[in-house]
């Protein structure tokens, strides 16, 4: 017990602190010179105490308790990328995933896949599998489900997710969200006797790696699984299945603790919108993957994106995440890039030993006050977006389209003029035998998408296009 004269200091308020901050500035305003904006909207104070908050922070749960001994108290994923997955060598790349520390497969299956071969030696009951599409197309999906079936695997065996969901085919050019919908309601039907595979997955990451904001994510992605839910209901499908059927993909970027807050803040506006259609839905219930962003990385100085990598991935088992999938910025990553990517999540749970606390973050009076404000701009911005005519009306419009635009737009400016830092490409550029750029290819994008860019995209247009 500490004695009450331990520390002999008069209590001070918070009015108290800042009097003494305004008197050491010596005139300068306090606003301009220690307030800031994260996202260019949520408030961020120098400092915050306990009479900022409602009541005290409570420690969040991201997952159900694990079932094997030894495991720590806070367990993810590791995620790595599987392309090329009909050809011969696909099992050995797996493996050699597998042996050196993923537990976690993204598949981009094409539709000539040999699962037997492609799986050989592989203990799909021990990993996660992530099936992502191209081009609207589930016929490998459907394939891989079949084939998981014909293994008379147990039910609960396979874990991880379909990276589609019935609202992808708009990205892609359907000009009606009809199909989406009947491809969707098939693949729920088909995979309702595995609990832990989750039919669907709300793409939020699309938006961000396209030049959105954190706000803007939120609240399209949330608008466009209200959306969904509706929309399904429609079909036949409940609401209490919808969600538990319902994956979510975010993309981490730069902005390291509002990132924290975003995740975090994500999981309980999930909960809330449940509670709108009446489904009871826990904290540990939902399943988050998050990716590092392709928006905050860049073609000029690859060797900077190793240390974005990181933070990002960092703020990401910060804020919540269940599978952790750290993304090489090459296009064609090689074997060293590959192992970079996938050892940061195992030195975050071997040698920082971020599996041993559940919620670290929790109890930070600024990340819960960033948090709570953050939750309220997303509740006020749905509303609003609900009126207009909710996600649907907003897409078909393109006003979503357009808000992104701009946001993108304006940053990339922003960095091409260096009105905006980005360490190793507009400013603090290595020296001469260190640049180690990749190569620059043009965006292309129609109306109805919104596709990957990058904060430095105007930059290196202007400096590495030949």
């Amino acid at each position: 017990m500490t004695h009450p004269d331990f520390y002999p200091f008069e209590p001070r308020s918070k009015s108290d602190w800042i009097k003494q901050v305004e008197k050491d500035l010596k005139g300068k305003d306090f606003e301009q010179s220690l307030v800031s904006y994260a996202w260019g909207e949520i408030r961020q104070e120098p400092f915050y105490t306990q009479e900022d908050l409602e009541g005290f922070s409570q420690a969040m749960k991201f997952h159900p308790d694990p079932e094997l001994p030894g495991v720590g108290v806070r367990y993810w994923s590791n995620a790595v990328l599987i392309q090329n997955t009909e050809e011969s060598q696909a099992n050995k790349i797996i493996l050699d995933h597998l042996q050196n520390g993923a537990d976690a497969l993204i598949l981009q299956p094409e539709g000539n896949e040999n699962w037997d071969l492609l799986f050989k030696d592989v203990l799909v009951e021990y990993i996660g599998v992530y099936l992502l599409p191209s081009k609207n197309n589930l016929d490998p999906v459907f394939e891989f489900i079949n084939w998981v079936k014909s293994k008379k695997l147990p039910s609960t065996a396979l874990q991880g997710a379909v990276l589609w969901s019935p609202t992808t085919s708009l990205f892609e050019g359907e000009p009606i969200l009809e199909k989406g919908l009947t491809l969707g309601v098939e693949l729920l039907h088909l995979l309702s006797s595995f609990p832990k595979f989750h039919a669907f997955t709300l793409d939020l990451a699309r938006y961000a790696n396209s030049g959105a904001t954190g706000i803007q994510e939120v609240t399209f992605g949330l608008g466009e699984l209200i959306e969904l839910i509706v929309q399904l209901e429609e079909k036949g499908v409940d609401p209490k299945t919808c969600l538990q059927t319902i994956s979510f993909h975010s993309a981490v970027g730069s902005e390291h603790f509002p990132q924290i807050a975003k995740l975090k803040a994500l999981r309980n506006l999930i909960v809330e919108i449940a509670a709108k259609f009446n489904v009871k839905l826990n904290q540990e219930d939902i399943h988050l993957l998050c990716s590092t962003s392709t928006w905050s990385k860049s073609l000029v100085d690859k060797n900077s994106n190793y240390i974005r990598q990181t933070y990002e991935a960092i703020s990401a088992v910060l804020g919540g995440c269940n599978a952790l999938w750290v993304c090489p910025a090459e296009k064609n990553p090689g074997i060293l890039e590959q192992r970079i990517a996938r050892n940061i999540s195992a030195l975050l749970r071997e040698e920082s030993y971020f599996d041993k606390v559940i919620d670290p973050a929790a109890g930070s009076y600024y990340l819960d006050k960033i948090q709570s404000s953050f939750e309220t701009e997303i509740k006020n911005r749905i509303a609003a977006l609900e009126k207009v005519g909710g996600w649907i009306q907003n897409f078909s419009n393109r006003t979503l389209h357009a808000e992104v635009r701009k946001n993108r737009e304006a940053i990339q400016s922003q960095v091409l003029n260096q009105e905006k830092t980005v360490v190793g490409a507009n400013r603090y550029s290595p020296e001469e035998k260190l640049v180690n750029n990749l190569e620059f290819e043009p965006i292309h994008e129609a109306e109805h998408e919104l596709n990957p860019s990058r904060a430095t995209y105007l930059l290196e247009r202007q400096t590495l296009r030949s």
